[in-house]
């Protein structure tokens, strides 16, 4: 397995990073209150390394997973327990809805994964603007599994992957906070993309103007 150094690392983070800062920005929008993102762990292993890739406890997970498609393929994943669940939905959606529990569930499915379609499409954007891959992301679908069929699930779509990045994300609000786990499936790609990247010399002033902009 061709592995990045530290500072290849810190990069793939901070472009992490600036994805889900723009999507932040856009969840603001759409819950109408102040949103911070920012990733607190990266771990990028072997596929063939992947286990207990949730460390998320309850009686149900749901797992949103969009395809990337284009130059850099793969599937990203991601994870969210019943709890977080109804916190995203206290801060989306008004009271009138909360308290209506056929609204309520008929709602969640759509703003679950409008979440998750703003949230992967700004990280794939900035992967594909930093490391000059032509990707895009598929539409969300999602699934409601216990959390010891979620690791076979994942395996699954994405066994012609050769690496994941695991990545914690924390979700502040003025009202709640929430941690939902990301699980990225990537070909070798990636790795060269980042290597590649970090050869240019100029490559924090593109991270700053990334992150301004």
């Amino acid at each position: 397995m061709e592995e990045l150094n530290n500072i290849e690392k810190d990069v793939a983070k901070e472009i992490i990073n600036i994805g889900l800062s723009k999507a932040a920005d856009s969840l603001s929008f759409f819950s109408q209150q102040k949103v911070i993102i920012r990733s607190s762990e990266l771990i990028l292993k072997n596929t063939n390394e992947a286990k207990d890739l949730s460390k998320k406890v309850g009686d149900k997970l749901y797992v949103l997973t969009t395809d990337i498609i284009g130059e850099l393929a793969g599937v990203c994943y991601l994870i969210f327990n019943e709890q977080e669940v109804n916190k995203l939905l206290k801060i989306s959606l008004p009271a009138s809805i909360l308290e209506d529990e056929e609204q309520k569930m008929v709602m969640s499915d759509a703003i679950l994964k409008e979440a998750d379609n703003i949230i992967s499409a700004s990280v794939i954007t900035q992967f594909a603007n930093l490391l000059n891959f032509k990707i895009h992301g598929g539409v969300p679908n999602m699934d409601v599994m216990e959390l010891d069929k979620v690791l076979s699930f994942m395996l699954s779509r994405a066994s012609e992957s050769e690496y994941f990045l695991q990545i914690s994300a924390q979700f502040h609000t003025e009202e709640v906070d929430f941690s939902p786990e990301f699980v990225w499936f990537l070909d070798s790609k990636f790795i060269e993309g980042i290597k590649q990247f970090v050869k240019d010399k100029s490559y924090l002033e593109k991270l700053k103007a990334h992150s301004n902009g």
